[in-house]
């Protein structure tokens, strides 16, 4: 995060570096070009004939790009202010990240390709008053591979609902596997919307099609 902000500060500081010399140039260079104009040796009666049309409309194009350019810069340094601004924002009210910190408990299941693999757990409250739960999880993740990722569908059940102090729910999970799913471990981390920022992992490992052993993943 400091890399990241301070990549950003180097930027804008450069933006803003440009923006005032890019400034300086179009403010000087129009007020070389009224100067220019004015010490010229046209005659009025020349302007009158045909110049005054052309010089006029020359001039009210370069002030509209150069107010135009100005403008431009600054809502692109303004935009960047706000994105730099925000990266140094920390909610204290806001909830970790589901694939940060430590789960609450891991969920380790296996299966081939091209199967369905069942697992169930408990869930229970420490709080008083009724809780209503979600589950919410991340893509699954290779483990081998962190740039390649699994699209597992998979099933809460129940999906949501409501969570009484002493009275522990029961949850199924399916776990759709397809059928070109390539081998190994992948990982997905499951938040419990309800309680905070608790979450818990759960661990696929898709195993080769003859392998009938439900073995759980290193």
């Amino acid at each position: 995060m400091n890399g990241k902000q301070t990549s950003i500060a180097q930027d804008l500081e450069h933006l803003f570096k440009k923006m005032a010399e890019a400034n300086q140039v179009f403010f000087s260079e129009g007020t070389r070009f009224v100067k220019n104009m004015s010490a010229s040796n046209l005659k009025g009666e020349d302007i009158v004939s045909g110049q005054k049309e052309l010089l006029n409309d020359s001039f009210n194009q370069f002030v509209r790009l150069n107010i135009q350019h100005a403008t431009n810069l600054v809502e692109l340094g303004i935009a960047l202010s706000k994105k730099m601004s925000r990266q140094f924002d920390v909610k204290q009210d806001e909830p970790s990240s589901p694939d940060t910190g430590k789960p609450a408990f891991v969920l380790n299941v296996s299966g081939p390709p091209d199967s369905t693999i069942t697992t169930q757990f408990l869930l229970d409250s420490d709080k008083t008053d009724p809780v209503t739960c979600h589950f919410i999880r991340t893509g699954y993740i290779s483990q081998q591979d962190p740039a390649r990722s699994a699209a597992f569908e998979t099933v809460f059940s129940p999906q949501s609902f409501q969570l009484h102090f002493g009275e522990p729910q029961k949850v199924t999970i399916e776990i759709k596997v397809p059928a070109d799913a390539k081998e190994g471990v992948y990982l997905s981390n499951v938040r419990v919307e309800g309680f905070e920022d608790r979450f818990f992992s759960l661990y696929v490992q898709v195993v080769p099609p003859n392998d009938s052993s439900n073995k759980s993943p290193a």
